[in-house]
């Protein structure tokens, strides 16, 4: 299958763990454990407003020195933050990724409503004809 024909809603992850904005930076954390995530979205109204990832975490919180219990979402989230559209393919995604230099994709619907992720490793996965566009990028740390 070429890539232009693969849809970023045909490869996204629809279980999605999100919090909202005041979600206290402790409970973020225990989610981010009970479901074995390394990102979590953070949500206003239905929209993707912000990204927690353990690195947002490690970098905003941990090393602030700051107790976990007086941080909240808004707090250490990344934002603004890039999405792509249901609608659009595999290669306009990882395009937009190595551009931003981001691993994880918020997919959303026209109305900017969040329906899934897309992650560098679902597009290798997904389209490996990417691979020598993703490699580098993928390599990173």
């Amino acid at each position: 299958m070429a890539t232009k024909s693969i849809l970023v809603k045909d490869i996204m992850s629809k279980n999605v763990k999100t919090v909202e904005n005041n979600t206290p930076v402790q409970q973020v954390v225990e989610i981010m454990n009970k479901y074995d995530k390394d990102a979590i979205f953070v949500i206003q109204s239905g929209k993707p407003t912000g990204i927690i990832t353990v690195k947002d975490l490690l970098i905003r919180a941990v090393e602030a020195g700051t107790p976990l219990k007086a941080i909240i979402a808004r707090m250490v989230y990344t934002n603004p933050l890039v999405v792509i559209e249901e609608t659009a393919t595999v290669e306009e995604a990882a395009k937009l990724m190595k551009h931003w230099n981001i691993k994880h994709l918020p997919v959303v619907d026209k109305q900017g409503a969040l329906l899934g992720l897309v992650n560098d490793r679902d597009i290798v996965y997904a389209a490996p004809a990417l691979m020598s566009m993703m490699k580098d990028f993928c390599l990173q740390k």
